[in-house]
């Protein structure tokens, strides 16, 4: 009798250790776990199948002509809702009303803009909230190049501070360094696994394009198209040199492939140029612009645009009485 009962403890002892190393062990498995849903579906028609949510996005995308990209490219994607993208428009529309503009109907809304503020929202490759759980985030750039930062932050479960799932802050810089100037918008559902990357999908009352929305709706925008370059450079004078440095500088889109800005630091002398960029080969063509003052201004040796480092790197030239050599690199201030 004794015997039996020692053989029934020992095997309750066995099976409680065991069954307390199984639980633990699925206790590491789910904090490690991502992500924790998946779908049989790349982006793009993940997106469309939930029409609820992500219609008028769907439709946007289309004329943006980023299905594709949505379709076969590893990407995360911080998908904006359907509120957010109507109450940007909804803005933009009560900004022309006080200039005494019609509103716009998003189909009258130029593609360029909206392919412009959606590529903010998308980052190469593929990243979950742990790739963003470090202590200051992590800065990402954009598929436009676009430098913007995710912080992940633990939300508090049931007697233990900062031990649940993370929630996401995704940052636009604002054209600033200091965090008291970004515009930010939280996740409210992360790490949706599609077939070809991760779905973060912001909450309903972010405004989409963050604040450049309405900024940029009223205007063509292209790749190269920003408020924040900076410029440095030298004029080669008949008989002296000027140097500039950090000169801030906005490059506005005229056409896809072509932005214009202020010849060297001779914006007060009325000199603008104009800059074309061919996109097989990344050759920049100087020419002036229509209203310039001066229409001599062209190329002089190497202009190439540098899509890595997002700069241009220009030798151009202007005449007045003599030739004068310009040699400029006009940089995004990428923060």
């Amino acid at each position: 009798m004794l015997r039996k009962q020692f053989i029934l403890l020992l095997s309750v002892f066995i099976t409680a250790v065991v069954l307390t190393q199984g639980c633990s062990k699925t206790d590491d498995t789910y904090r490690n776990s991502v992500p924790t849903n998946k779908v049989d579906l790349n982006i793009y028609d993940y997106l469309v199948s939930k029409k609820e949510t992500f219609e008028t996005l769907v439709y946007i995308v289309d004329q943006a002509q980023l299905a594709d990209t949505l379709r076969k490219t590893k990407i995360t994607f911080f998908a904006p809702t359907n509120q957010s993208i109507l109450t940007a428009l909804e803005n933009l529309n009560v900004n022309r009303s006080t200039t005494g503009l019609p509103p716009l109907k998003m189909a009258e809304v130029p593609p360029f803009i909206w392919r412009a503020m959606l590529m903010r929202y998308i980052i190469p490759g593929e990243f979950t909230s742990e790739n963003f759980a470090l202590a200051d985030g992590l800065d990402v750039i954009t598929l436009n190049k676009r430098k913007l930062h995710v912080n992940a932050q633990a939300i508090a479960t049931q007697g233990s501070m900062g031990s649940g799932s993370l929630l996401l802050k995704y940052s636009d810089l604002n054209g600033s360094r200091f965090t008291k100037d970004w515009v930010f918008s939280y996740v409210t559902s992360s790490n949706l696994q599609a077939k070809n990357g991760i779905i973060h999908t912001l909450e309903p009352s972010h405004v989409f394009g963050f604040r450049a929305f309405v900024q940029y709706a009223g205007t063509l925008q292209n790749l190269y198209s920003d408020r924040y370059y900076i410029s440095s450079g030298r004029i080669i004078l008949p008989t002296a040199t000027r140097d500039w440095l950090e000169l801030g500088k906005e490059l506005i889109a005229i056409n896809e492939t072509t932005v214009q800005t202020d010849a060297a630091d001779l914006k007060a002398n009325g000199y603008f140029i104009r800059l074309t960029v061919n996109p097989v080969n990344n050759l920049v063509t100087v020419s002036p612009a229509p209203s310039s003052v001066n229409q001599t201004l062209k190329n002089n040796g190497d202009c190439h645009y540098d899509p890595i480092n997002q700069e241009f790197v220009l030798n151009y030239k202007y005449t007045t009485t003599a030739d004068r050599f310009i040699s400029e690199r006009i940089k995004l201030r990428n923060y």
